[in-house]
């Protein structure tokens, strides 16, 4: 996988490979072929998904965690990302490149990559797609999501046809990562569309993949089927013949199927039915911390949140550990700021906001709110503190996150309303600024730039930042630590950075969610973890 930017999260699908893209939606039987003992070839694992995919070109995609995954199975990367950013930033084995190497100065960084490796449909991989996909990254026209990765990439230069070179503006501790970020796309077959028609341009009618799977089906809604593609560099693997995505928008639907045996993988376990699948004998629970954090966004442009004392009294108001514990079940911890403590970067001096509600009405008090009628709400100047807290229609967790919240809050004399909203809409409600509050979920990059979620937005460019925070100061510090060639430096950097957004509290950090991924216990190799449920989906293979 390629570490994008943030992302809110879904999805996942039943068929054989066919002969041409004009028969692609025709399916075929289910069928399970469990093997002798140690890795052998063959069968199919079905996988539950939530949501049905919208495009199989990455530069296209809203940046779906979901459709995310069904993508690194079709392209390739020039280099895996591995699970070691607890430690540093994460570092990288080959895939598409062999071998890589900066030159003296660091500003030049050269890929030789495989010469074997080709597209579906034959034709050679080379370095002109590497460089055909770097443009498509940088042009506006086709506006992908993550393009501000690329920032500090001048241009990318072929060599020969499986040597190139990447030309940085500066030297930073992310060139590799910036250089690897996104898939590789075909230029011989989608350089036929132009920039300016991607974003209406149906690519799985002009499909041309080159991962360890290829599309065999797609019936919209229903499933998607992949078939591992006999030209894959890494023969005789995957071991696997399909990966088939069954489109099963309720969760609970998910678990009944897994139970039944006609699901093999549930990549999302709500933490309330995890001990029904510790339970059960033919069933696995893989548990890790994954990079989901969830938060209550206060819309800092409003007036009643404007007051970072208010924010602060807020979050000191909440209950946030007994919420954490009531809703996830000991599979999620409480979170501190706004770099998982999981990751490297982390500043692990951070105080924990305690459950004070008495220094929380001190601080409602100094910012001006009172209950001066004697009513049980606060007020100031005529103003009741009320305020809607948004959240998505269909998230039982988050509803009962709500009702939490707005129990505690009331014990202050504000008046919380939860509204469900439906989740399209809750996502434009968020960006245009539509909110009081709402209940938001992250899943963080690997990659520690703040610039996009932290930085004052400037009008006309992207920004994640939603809830409309600003503060000069630390829009300077993530300047200078953007820019900061040694990541120790850079750790000092993030660290004043953290502690002036913990002070400021612009959000109300809750939780950081363990994933739970169930799987048939009869399903061996697989190596799920914070880098991907399918990291190593080479390897998979089915025992008796």
């Amino acid at each position: 996988m390629t570490a994008r930017r943030r992302t809110l999260s879904a999805l996942l699908a039943a068929a054989a490979l066919l002969g041409s893209l004009a028969c692609r939606r025709t399916p075929v039987p289910a069928v399970k072929e469990p093997t002798g003992e140690g890795p052998q070839p063959g069968g199919q694992v079905v996988v539950a998904a939530l949501a049905d995919i919208t495009t199989l070109n990455e530069y296209q995609s809203s940046g779906d965690a979901g459709e995310a995954e069904v993508i690194d199975l079709l392209f390739p990367a020039l280099m895996v990302e591995q699970p070691d950013y607890q430690l540093h930033p994460p570092s990288f084995a080959p895939r598409l490149a062999t071998s890589w190497e900066f030159s003296a100065d660091n500003r030049d960084l050269t890929f030789h990559l495989r010469p074997d490796a080709r597209w579906s449909d034959g034709t050679p991989v080379t370095a002109e797609d590497v460089r055909f996909t770097f443009l498509a990254q940088k042009d506006p026209r086709v506006d992908s999501v993550g393009m501000e990765i690329k920032d500090f990439i001048k241009d990318v230069e072929v060599v020969d046809p499986h040597t190139v070179r990447f030309h940085f503006s500066r030297v930073y501790p992310y060139q590799l990562m910036d250089a690897n970020d996104g898939h590789i796309v075909p230029a011989h077959a989608w350089g036929k569309v132009p920039f300016d028609k991607w974003r209406t341009t149906d690519f799985e009618k002009i499909l041309v993949t080159g991962g360890p799977f290829r599309l065999a089906a797609h019936i919209p809604q229903q499933t998607i089927v992949l078939q591992r593609d006999p030209t894959y560099w890494n023969a005789p693997r995957p071991y696997l013949d399909r990966l088939v995505f069954r489109i099963l928008p309720d969760m609970a639907g998910q678990l009944a199927q897994l139970f039944a045996g006609d699901v093999d993988l549930v990549p999302s376990v709500a933490p309330q039915e995890a001990d029904r699948v510790v339970a059960d004998p033919d069933l696995r629970l893989v548990e890790y911390p994954s990079r989901l954090w969830g938060l209550v966004g206060w819309n800092n442009r409003r007036s009643m949140f404007a007051d970072r004392r208010v924010r602060r009294a807020l979050s000191l108001g909440i209950n946030r550990k007994a919420l954490v514990d009531t809703v996830f079940r000991g599979h999620a911890k409480l979170a501190t700021g706004p770099v998982l403590s999981s990751m490297w970067a982390f500043d692990r001096s951070l105080p924990q906001l305690p459950y004070d509600q008495a220094q929380a009405a001190a601080l409602l008090a100094q910012a001006g709110w009172r209950d001066t009628n004697g009513d049980g709400i606060l007020d100031r100047r005529d103003r009741v503190f009320a305020f809607d807290l948004l959240y998505p229609a269909a998230n039982t967790l988050r509803r009962q996150m709500a009702l939490l919240i707005q129990a505690d809050l009331a014990r202050l004399g504000i008046k919380v309303r939860p509204v469900q909203v439906e989740f399209t809409s809750l996502i434009s409600r968020a960006e245009a600024g539509d909110f009081d509050a709402v209940l938001w979920v992250w899943e963080e990059a690997t990659k520690i730039d703040l610039t996009s979620t932290w930085s004052t937005p400037s009008p006309g460019q992207g920004s994640n930042n939603f809830i409309g925070y600003s503060n000069p100061e630390v829009d300077r510090l993530i300047a200078v630590a953007r820019e900061e060639p040694d990541y120790t430096r850079a750790k000092v950097l993030l660290d004043r950075i953290q502690e002036a957004i913990v002070a400021d509290q612009p959000v109300t950090f809750l939780y950081e969610a363990n994933r739970l991924v169930a799987t048939s216990r009869r399903l061996e190799g697989a190596d799920i973890n914070a880098a991907g449920v399918f990291f190593n989906i080479d390897d998979w293979y089915w025992s008796r």
